[in-house]
């Protein structure tokens, strides 16, 4: 459905508040893989905003720059269904 490279927005919740996320598709991690493998090597443990290693349905890797004046990106793996074609102007170009 989605492919390496595509931009893509979902929500999450988190303490009650609802926040729209915003990032790249940076890996498709099959069904029951080790996600491990698709994550960029060198990653601090904050880094990695999902806790589930393997899932029985094939996965998205999402890359969200953290914004501001940090350099780093943060990976989240929400669920394929929530993921939508972020068509909107600030994911254009280098939102880092």
């Amino acid at each position: 459905m989605w492919n390496i490279g595509d931009k893509v927005k979902w929500s999450s919740q988190a303490q009650g508040s609802e926040k729209e996320k915003r990032g790249t598709v940076h890996a498709i991690v099959p069904a029951d893989a080790n996600v491990r493998p698709y994550l960029p090597e060198g990653i601090a443990r904050t880094q990695q905003k999902f806790d589930t290693i393997h899932a029985a349905y094939q996965r998205y890797i999402i890359a969200v720059p953290r914004g501001g004046k940090s350099q780093l990106v943060d990976y989240y793996c929400p669920r394929p269904n929530l993921l939508q074609i972020d068509d909107s102007p600030e994911s254009e170009g280098d939102r880092t």
